[in-house]
């Protein structure tokens, strides 16, 4: 009997937990369909986020906190040795520009860890979902942002078993 209560609690907890994930990211297309086939190909100023009365981009499901949990969950863990054989650590600032579709574009790594760093927070960034835009004046505007990745989780190998019979 007590096994069966083991199993139906174990199955409760994994749907529980499937369903919290489903739903904790589900909003990332919050935003795709806001602005249908927008193209944002015309030249025009690009703002930052100190400029007065500007609202900035949302990130789908909250703004900042969602789109920092986005960058810390999507970020894979590299081994990367620094000079002293030890896990290099840091973190990697991307500048991009949120266009008037509310897509993350022109990224470029200003601060870096290593190329393989760079490589792996520029991929981050380029697979950020579609955002609200930022408005100044009830317009829609490009604007430039500074994001971090953070390189600090620390790299398990993965074992290798051997299985004897």
């Amino acid at each position: 009997m007590t096994n069966k209560l083991k199993l139906i609690s174990l199955i409760l907890t994994f749907a529980t937990c499937y369903t919290h994930a489903e739903i904790q990211f589900a909003y990332y297309d919050q935003y795709a369909s806001l602005y249908p086939d927008c193209v944002d190909d015309e030249d025009s100023k690009v703002y930052t986020l100190d400029e007065p009365f500007l609202e900035e981009p949302v990130f789908p499901g909250g703004g900042r906190v969602q789109m920092t949990r986005f960058v810390w969950f999507s970020t894979e863990v590299l081994d990367v040795k620094g000079p002293d054989g030890e896990q290099l650590k840091g973190k990697v600032l991307i500048k991009t520009i949120i266009d008037r579709c509310g897509v993350a574009g022109n990224i470029e790594v200003i601060q870096s860890l290593s190329d393989q760093q760079d490589a792996e927070a520029v991929r981050v960034i380029e697979s950020f979902p579609i955002m609200k835009p930022a408005s100044l004046d009830g317009y829609r505007v490009k604007v430039e942002m500074i994001i971090p990745v953070y390189f600090t989780k620390t790299y398990v190998p993965k074992k290798k078993y051997d299985f004897d019979d």
